[in-house]
């Protein structure tokens, strides 16, 4: 008799346990809203697209994980001597940067057939994707997996802002002063509503139903502001006959929070993982865990996951969430900015503590453009010669937690090296965390002069 799947449980305590194909197939908003979203970035894409090296932060060494690319080598021993598991490692043949991952396992036959094997020889095997479309939908079923997520359509509902706001409103929780809007008279309407009518907000944001990392996601500061983004917004819903966009206040806050929980094919919520996040705009650029807020407010937070996890179980929804949320200024928890009906990049380092130790975790995410490559040997090196290099024996310093994404080839047609620094600066308390984060940005100004943090 096969024991029931609790992902919490199979990443902390029952580790040796079964085992778990992972993928992490980001951008799975596309496949879930076929609206137009503009311009596609090449080289964003293929950067973002190595990200999926964050998964090995969170495996067993009798798992399976799916990746474009191998990761540097430098890379996969570090984490091994820290005390990570690497589990094997598969690579789709015809493998690239650009295409979606799960497009290229399902042009594979090779890799589809090497899935099935593996799925026959083992009774306890699960299929854990970042999040799940029609295509992570065709894998398991191709090769007969059991994918350890709520059906495609239903993660798709889940993921829309202007469902997660009608998730809250059903709740009874706080909610933003806004409305929903079908078209770029009524956002109009409502921008100067929330402009000029108390609580009188300085900013609004108008938000798309679907995106990610501050896609789709537009800040008005003022009314000469507004004019372009609606005729953006009239452009991109010119052939949408059903376009809905949802205009909020933007509030002045003490923290951005994100809590993660997991909701179990039985309907148990375990809530885990409540971090504060960092952000410039709307865009994340790290986090710090566990969240430097009271332990009432912890609390508080749980009885929101463990009530928004039974609500979200009725509909069908299973799986991994995290859940945006802030505190104003006055105190006030609005517990639903947004649902991430997925996997989120801060959840596959929620489980570090197993490695690291108990500590005062900031992860730090910066963008690198370059005249010249950088791997990961070279970025390391750096932070040695600095002396921020994390040090297992003293628990602190800064760990760079992937390979694939650092500037490592040529832009095309703009002779340069872009990437992404992703890094966990690790310490007892904060105020070294902060002093090893400062140190960090020096380092990153005086080498890199022209990099972008």
């Amino acid at each position: 008799m096969v024991e029931t799947f609790n992902l919490i449980k199979y990443l902390t305590v029952d580790r040796h346990k079964g085992k778990i194909i992972w993928l992490l197939n980001i951008g799975a908003e596309k496949y879930w809203n076929k609206a137009n979203s503009g311009v596609i970035d090449r080289n964003e894409d293929m950067i973002v697209n190595r990200v999926e090296e964050m998964n090995l932060l969170i495996c067993r060494e009798q798992d399976v994980i799916i990746l474009r690319e191998k990761p540097d080598e430098a890379y996969l021993i570090n984490l091994q001597q820290l005390g990570f598991s690497i589990p094997r490692i598969l690579i789709p043949e015809s493998s690239d940067l650009l295409s979606p991952i799960s497009e290229l396992i399902l042009k594979d036959d090779r890799l589809l057939r090497e899935l099935a094997r593996i799925a026959m020889n083992q009774e306890d095997v699960y299929f854990v994707p970042y999040a799940v479309t029609y295509l992570e939908e065709q894998i398991a079923e191709n090769c007969g997996l059991k994918i350890i997520a709520a059906p495609s359509r239903v993660n798709a509902m889940v993921n829309d802002k202007i469902f997660n706001r009608a998730v809250a409103e059903t709740l009874g929780l706080e909610i933003c002063k806004g409305e929903v809007c079908c078209t770029v008279e009524e956002i109009k309407q409502e921008y100067d509503n929330l402009v000029n009518n108390a609580p009188f907000f300085e900013k609004i944001i108008i938000k798309e139903p679907y995106g990610a990392s501050g896609k789709g996601l537009y800040i008005v500061e003022s009314e000469d502001k507004l004019s372009p983004i609606l005729t953006r917004i009239a452009r991109l819903s010119r052939n949408e006959t059903n376009s809905k966009w949802l205009v909020e206040g933007w509030y002045p806050k003490k923290a951005d929070i994100n809590f993660q929980i997991y909701i179990s094919q039985e309907g148990s919520v375990d809530v885990f993982s409540i971090k504060q996040q960092i952000l410039r705009d709307t865009v994340y650029i790290g986090s710090k865990s566990p969240a430097d807020v009271s332990e009432d407010i912890l609390n508080t937070y749980k009885e929101y996951g463990e009530i928004i996890g039974k609500y979200l179980f009725q509909i069908g929804y299973t799986g991994v969430a995290g859940i945006d949320s802030i505190i104003t200024n006055e105190g006030t928890i609005i517990p639903v900015i947004e649902i991430n009906g997925r996997f989120t990049l801060s959840t596959y380092i929620s489980f570090i503590g197993n490695v690291l130790g108990e500590s005062k975790i900031f992860s730090r995410y910066f963008k690198l453009i370059l005249d010249s490559p950088h791997d990961y040997k070279e970025i390391c090196s750096a932070l040695d010669r600095e002396g921020i290099l994390y040090n297992a024996e003293t628990g602190e310093g800064v760990l760079v937690y992937t390979s694939g994404t650092l500037p490592l080839r040529l832009d095309e047609g703009s002779g340069v090296y872009a990437g992404r620094l992703f890094t966990l600066i690790a310490s007892k308390d904060w105020s070294t965390v902060d002093e090893y984060s400062s140190r960090l940005e020096a380092l990153i100004e005086r080498k890199f002069a022209n990099s972008l943090i």
